[in-house]
């Protein structure tokens, strides 16, 4: 395992090879966000320290040496099979009906149907790095877009040759892509969000797409062109594009879906509308396919307590994993000023009346288990919580902090993810946002997590390190 590391968290921590790589303000990128309409630049204010470089140049790095090597062990292109999932907003979306898996023989394999479609590839090692630095001519000749969407941009292609820096190799002059200021300029020239004639063609697309007229809401900002230059400048919008659901002309604050609603554009779903019923069978078979009030879960039904012996003094408690409070996406948590907060480690929260059944007061230490794993935290009690629930904010780091279990022979304890079953419930993935508490599911098998039980007591004394 190689990371591109600079917060030496735990990635780094389980790695083979943690690269040297440049902070947020030694290097340049672009920076965007749906929530809200402007485009913003990262500057490199200062070079990289020491033997540290920016993620793009050591990538760039990567596939100058790659190609070294290629001329001696793959001096020819090879071909590849590689398998193409079935893409959102596009026809493949509908192409399974139902669940079935042909690798089981429940069904015929039929790339692009009933399994991932399947595409010849080139691999032209030696021309790695020269690929790396150049933007090629598949995007001139294919043209480029998103969301199902498609547009030409032939023209825009033979600006950039003409006014950007180029690079030459197999006899052809390409745009140069050969550091991260000159990639951002590429994509601000081509994205309808920064190019106002990429926004009118993106629209002339959707309007071929949807059978309804649009342009206008890309017409009046045709001649708008935004740099990098630009944008470190000053503060720049984003341009109304098809590619995002809000409409920001005139100055317009930047509000999700006001795109299909004023104009009746089709939500990127299935029926084209907003889904409050889901009639598919894997939701179904989940219990998933209308948002209705949920009971908590049944203990007996989950077995996250079938070998684990829940003692005297231990209390079993439904287990959340919210979003991250105080230390997340945090650089180096492990400085002091980062241990001074939240209690120098990720608490346990409990509800007072369930903490005095077990003698457990603010600020105790306690063990947390179940048949999956083990933490060994501090309690926080408090009366905000009702009866029954409990939790740990999710993505503490474990290269700090980390106490051994007395109930585990002394050996170390885990983290928040320890008491969690690996698999994904099907009621995670639909969740998304706080369908059950506030969390995000792409953490891994903990984001918006409630269907997991644990058992909780107190443990005697100062833990080990």
């Amino acid at each position: 395992m190689v990371d591109i590391n600079f917060r030496m968290d735990t990635s780094a921590l389980y790695s083979d090879i943690v690269l040297p790589t440049a902070t947020w303000y030694e290097k340049d990128d672009l920076n965007s966000t749906d929530m809200h309409s402007f485009i913003h630049p990262l500057q490199a204010a200062v070079p990289p320290c020491w033997e540290s470089k920016s993620d793009y140049d050591i990538f760039k790095g990567l596939a100058k040496r790659i190609s070294q090597m290629a001329e001696v062990h793959l001096p020819k292109p090879v071909r590849d099979i590689v398998a193409v999932p079935l893409q959102h907003d596009t026809p493949a979306e509908m192409a399974q009906p139902t669940i079935k898996d042909w690798s089981k023989g429940e069904c015929a394999p039929i790339p692009g149907k009933t399994m991932p479609g399947l595409a010849v590839v080139e691999r032209d090692y030696v021309n790695l790095y020269n690929r790396f630095i150049s933007f090629g001519p598949a995007a001139r000749q294919n043209g480029i877009g998103a969301h199902g969407l498609s547009w030409a941009i032939e023209d825009m292609y033979d600006d950039l040759k003409r006014t950007n820096p180029t690079v030459k190799w197999n006899g052809q002059d390409y745009p140069s892509l050969s550091d991260a200021r000159e990639a951002a300029n590429i994509i601000l020239a081509l994205a309808p969000e920064t190019n106002g004639e990429a926004a009118y063609r993106a629209f002339k697309a959707e309007e071929k797409k949807v059978g309804l007229p649009l342009v206008d809401l890309a017409e009046n900002n045709r001649d708008v062109r935004t740099t990098f230059a630009d944008i470190a400048a000053k503060p720049r919008r984003l341009l109304t594009s098809p590619c995002w659901s809000g409409l920001t002309n005139n100055g317009r604050a930047y509000t999700s879906y006001s795109f299909n609603v004023e104009r009746l554009v089709p939500w990127r779903t299935l029926t084209g509308r907003q889904h409050f019923y889901l009639d598919h069978e894997g939701y179904i078979a989940a219990g998933e396919h209308l948002p209705t009030y949920k009971p908590k879960p049944d203990p007996s039904s989950l077995q996250d307590i079938v070998v684990s012996k829940p003692g005297e003094k231990s209390i079993m408690l439904n287990y959340l994993t919210p979003h991250g409070k105080w230390g997340i996406h945090s650089t180096y948590g492990d400085n002091h000023r980062m241990l001074t907060l939240s209690r120098g480690c990720h608490p346990f929260w409990i509800n007072d009346r369930d903490a005095e059944e077990i003698g457990v007061v603010d600020n105790d230490w306690v063990e947390v288990f179940n048949d999956h794993g083990v933490v060994v935290t501090r309690a926080v009690v408090s009366a905000r919580l009702p009866r029954g629930i409990s939790l740990i904010y999710h993505s503490p780091e474990r290269t700090i902090g980390v106490p051994k279990s007395p109930l585990r022979g002394n050996r170390r304890a885990g983290g928040h993810n320890s008491l969690n079953r690996v698999r994904l419930k099907p009621n995670l993935m639909l969740g998304g946002y706080g369908q059950f508490t506030y969390g995000w599911n792409y953490w891994g098998p903990t984001g918006a997590n409630r269907d997991t039980f644990i058992l909780v007591r107190k443990l005697q004394g100062e833990p080990q390190y």
